[in-house]
């Protein structure tokens, strides 16, 4: 396998089967989440990265144990609940959203892939159809000296 196609599959694993739309929205949609929990911050894990006959699209955030800690079951039932309204309301997708006590997210499911979410920028979205950018940089549009 050549370096470009090893690039590709080691993306799709992470991204699972979703269109580009639909990941960018996810995307997107917890940049809200990584800015108030930015310890760890959300994750795409599960069936959905997995395979193709996914059910729903697992989000998890994963909390020190500390933080955790201090949230009654009430409280992270409630979030969680609303959180996944949320989010599925603004991506179109079945989301499931948990919290997730750092200790035991990573005893249980430290060996799974975590795609994380609401990092990318969006220069991370260019198409397969689209030249390589002419310049590294921005272009100035200082007129100064003209």
């Amino acid at each position: 396998m050549d370096e470009q196609t090893a690039d590709v599959a080691r993306e799709f694993k992470m991204t699972g089967y979703f269109t580009r739309p639909e990941l960018w929205a996810l995307d997107e949609a917890c940049k809200p989440l990584r800015e108030v929990f930015p310890d760890f911050g959300p994750y795409l894990v599960g069936s959905a990265i997995e395979r193709p006959t996914y059910r729903d699209v697992d989000v998890r955030l994963i909390l020190r144990d500390e933080q955790y800690d201090r949230l009654t079951d009430a409280e992270w039932q409630l979030l969680g609940f609303m959180v996944s309204r949320h989010l599925a309301s603004l991506t179109g997708l079945p989301v499931d959203f948990q919290f997730q006590r750092q200790t035991e997210a990573n005893s249980a499911y430290g060996d799974k892939p975590r795609n994380p979410l609401g990092v990318r920028g969006f220069e991370r979205w260019i198409g397969d159809g689209r030249p390589d950018p002419l310049h590294d940089t921005p272009v100035s549009t200082d007129q100064e000296g003209s």
